[in-house]
């Protein structure tokens, strides 16, 4: 037991130090530079050398208590300014999902009804081609774009990730919502790990644009800063497209591979039978329990 305590601990304090304190203690930096440097000399390293050269000798002055200190402090600040990225990553998330409160519901539903109008435009174009006997490709290929299915958020991401409930229901009538914790269950382990490993590269992607944030204060008092807020968003933002179309890949490749493992699960089917609609039916019917 003892063991395994010291094994969880190391294990807590490696993640802590690798999550939290080491892009905070970049954050650090960045503002320590500022604030030796001020906005003027921004990118002087021959200034910053000597400013920081200064700096370590008063500590020293000071005496080995206030060295001790000012690393506990840093440490402290980088500890803190990851646990506010943490937070606002879970923020960023949601915006980009569009899972939006209630106080921005006009603004969702504006930017929904353009996205599902802009898809119903080319959708339109799109059979207009087809029945005229012409190649409809580049309109299937601009729908595509906006969403893989009829859009109902406010972001692409939102439309991703909603777009595999809303086709798995189309193909089989099977409600992922109701059916997916019971889908889980009879996931063999492998699998259940893929997916979870995409999941949490969307999560990573939004606590990496979550970073974004406190860079751009501390552009403040450093401007390059506010570049690295710009350069963190970006590539969170497109880490995060990269995520979510793969999350939402595995989630229709999970209910195509082992959907009638579950109807098998549930007394609905024999083994190795193949999911179709009217198992989807009668899955989503066991699964909503008449509601």
């Amino acid at each position: 037991m003892t063991g395994l305590l010291v094994e969880v601990g190391r294990r807590l304090a490696e993640r802590w130090l690798s999550v939290l304190v080491l892009p905070g203690l970049l954050l650090v930096a960045a503002l320590s530079t500022g604030l030796l440097l001020g906005q003027g000399d921004a990118l002087s390293a021959n200034q910053l050398a000597d400013a920081a050269t200064d700096m370590a000798r008063r500590l020293q002055a000071d005496g080995s208590a206030t060295v001790l200190l000012t690393g506990m402090a840093a440490l402290l600040g980088a500890g803190a300014a990851g646990l506010a990225a943490q937070g606002l990553g879970r923020l960023v998330r949601a915006v980009w999902l569009g899972d939006w409160p209630r106080w921005a519901a006009p603004a969702r539903s504006r930017l929904s009804q353009r996205r599902s109008r802009q898809w119903r435009n080319h959708q339109t174009r799109l059979e207009e081609e087809a029945a005229a006997g012409r190649d409809p490709s580049g309109f299937a290929r601009r729908r595509n774009r906006i969403s893989l299915a009829p859009p109902v958020r406010p972001t692409w991401m939102g439309d991703r990730l909603a777009g595999a409930d809303v086709r798995v229901f189309a193909e089989y009538r099977l409600d992922l919502a109701a059916c997916w914790p019971r889908l889980w269950l009879v996931l063999p382990e492998d699998v259940r790990e893929e997916l979870r490993t995409a999941s949490g590269a969307l999560d990573a992607a939004a606590v990496l644009a979550g970073w974004a944030v406190p860079y751009a204060f501390a552009g403040v008092v450093w401007w390059p800063a506010s570049l690295v807020a710009v350069a963190v968003y970006a590539t969170g933002w497109y880490r995060a497209r990269l995520a979510a179309a793969t999350f939402a890949d595995l989630i229709e490749s999970t209910v195509d591979l082992y959907g009638g493992t579950l109807c098998t699960a549930l007394g609905l089917a024999a083994a190795e039978t193949p999911l179709t609609p009217e198992l989807g039916a009668a899955v989503t019917s066991r699964c909503r329990k008449g509601a």
